[in-house]
């Protein structure tokens, strides 16, 4: 079992994804996509995995979609790019 991550980890971890994709010259709006969830999830005042035990649904949040939401949720509040890591 993983601890859960704090927002400003996720938030990291976004920013870096977003760095990545940038270096790898992806798509402009996915670079956006994950700066905007880094963004997002580090002004949040309640941890995101506190979020999902209370069952509320990550997209309702400003610069998380289906898809980000999805990597959060799949690893209880760690991004699967880390939880695939560790």
């Amino acid at each position: 079992m993983h601890m859960p991550s704090h927002n400003a980890d996720i938030a990291a971890v976004f920013e870096e994804i977003a760095n990545l994709l940038e270096i790898e010259g992806a798509n402009p709006f996915r670079i956006r996509a994950y700066r905007n969830a880094a963004q997002a999830i580090g002004a949040l005042s309640t941890e995101a995995y506190v979020l999902l035990k209370n069952k509320e649904d990550l997209t309702e949040l400003p610069g998380i979609g289906r898809d980000l939401a999805g990597k959060i949720e799949e690893a209880g509040g760690i991004p699967a790019v880390l939880s695939k890591a560790a």
